[in-house]
Order: structure tokens, then sequence, then C-alpha cells
């Protein structure tokens, strides 16, 4: 594949993280938007997310930290466990194409993620049974772009 030079060397120095926790991603409707607020701020693992959009509050954290507050929130939806990649690099804001190529990489592989992303990082989620061949297409991917780069 071949890729814009300032993507390319963007791509080749990418650091993969993951923490090997399972993650849950919660459907919340808006009307329970205050004990989504107060479970949030009280949990302090290093990994979390809580988006609001115009139908809805999504809340991402550990499943370890949600089995037993599950009595304490009302969901709409709730889903299986993933598993948390971090694209562990700081990130240009303009920067164009980074996300995309990386899941055009493993949308090949039939693996489907739930992106996140922070300020300055990226961070994707991949159903848990599909981890390790999330994890290995990504470390070969990022490979041949050091390669391609001539990076160590």
């Amino acid at each position: 594949m071949e890729l814009p030079p300032g993507l390319a060397h963007v791509l080749a120095e990418t650091h993969l993280f993951t923490d090997g926790m399972d993650y849950v991603i919660l459907g919340i409707a808006p009307t329970h938007s205050a004990a989504a607020h107060q479970l949030a701020a009280h949990i302090t693992h290093p990994f979390l997310a809580l988006l609001r959009d115009k139908d809805e509050f999504t809340l991402v954290l550990p499943l370890e930290t949600w089995e037993p507050l599950r009595p304490t929130l009302q969901v709409t939806n709730e889903s299986p466990a993933y598993r948390l990649i971090t694209f562990d690099l700081p990130l240009d804001l303009g920067l164009v194409g980074y996300i995309a190529t990386l899941a055009g990489t493993l949308s090949e592989q039939g693996i489907s993620i739930f992106p996140i992303s922070a300020f300055s990082r990226d961070h994707i989620l991949v159903p848990a049974e599909d981890f390790e061949q999330a994890w290995d297409t990504l470390r070969d991917f990022v490979r041949a772009c050091q390669e391609q780069n001539q990076l160590p």
C-alpha cells in the first residue's frame, strides 16, 4: 500500500499499548446522565471514556469495574468484552488518514473496531475474541512501515 510520506513516517513511529484488561461499552439513556457522570467521576482506572451525543451517553470502562456497579446504573445496551489497543504516540490534530489506515488494515482481516480519540492519542477497542489477531495484524503493519521508512 502506498502511503503519503508524512503518514507513513508517523505510522512507522507508532507504538502499540494494551493494558490486558477486558472492557465493556455501555449505552445509557439521557435520563440517566447524572448517574453516569457520578459513576465515571469515581472510577480511577487510567482508561475510561464518557461520550454524550444527542441521543445517548456511552460509557467505556473496565469490565471488572462494571460488574459490581451494574445494579447502580440502568443501561440501554451492554457490549460483550472488548480489549483496548492504544496507538501510543502524540498525534497532530491535522494528521489525515492515520486511524483510517489502521482501521482499514484490521477491516481487511474482518476485525471490527470501536474507535475513541483523545486529544493527542487514538485508541480502539476490539472484540476480546479478536484481540490477538488484531494485535498481530497491527504489529506487523507497523513493522512494515518501519522497514519502508528504515526505522529501527
